[in-house]
């Protein structure tokens, strides 16, 4: 006796298809592959401007803190009634060079372009991007007070700059 099926399923035949690509899924491919090229040029190019933003912002944290910590620790100990403030030419910013002696050495700091100088026994570069640097006193009547203000800036992306104002105001000579 011959048993019979409840359920019958029918034969599914799969028919053979071309090995290549229809049209519209190789218009599909195109699509999908530019907008994640897209996607990840333009992902790339906040990450190079992330970092020339951060790496310009370093640069000039650590010129700025060379800059000003040199500065600072000699011109204190400096003899107040040596010290001089103009500027190093006729093209720099007013009161961009000082000049002074500590323990009969003579010591500059002046701006020339974008670069802060020191002089000692030979001049070496502190600091590159700068933009201005000015010694001034705050008081007319009180000589052993100088107020060193620098502003530092770099370039980064699309011609922009980062720009970083360092100012210690009253540094007050010991001598």
């Amino acid at each position: 006796m011959k048993r019979k099926h409840l359920f019958t399923y029918p034969h599914i035949h799969l028919s053979t298809r071309s090995k290549g690509l229809t049209l519209v899924e190789l218009m599909i491919n195109i699509v999908s592959v530019s907008i994640i090229a897209m996607a990840l040029t333009s992902l790339f190019l906040k990450f190079i401007q992330f970092w020339q933003l951060s790496s310009a912002k370093t640069d000039i944290q650590r010129d700025g803190r060379t800059a000003i910590n040199a500065i600072n620790k000699n011109l204190r100990q400096a003899d107040a009634s040596s010290i001089v403030v103009d500027r190093y030419d006729a093209n720099q910013p007013p009161y961009s060079r000082i000049s002074f002696t500590k323990n009969n050495q003579i010591y500059v700091y002046y701006q020339q372009d974008q670069t802060l100088y020191e002089v000692i026994n030979s001049t070496i570069s502190l600091a590159k991007s700068l933009r201005c640097i000015s010694f001034t006193y705050p008081e007319t009547s009180e000589d052993s007070i100088v107020n060193v203000s620098i502003t530092f800036e770099k370039k980064t992306y699309n011609q922009n700059t980062k720009a970083l104002q360092l100012s210690t105001a009253k540094v007050r000579i010991m001598n």
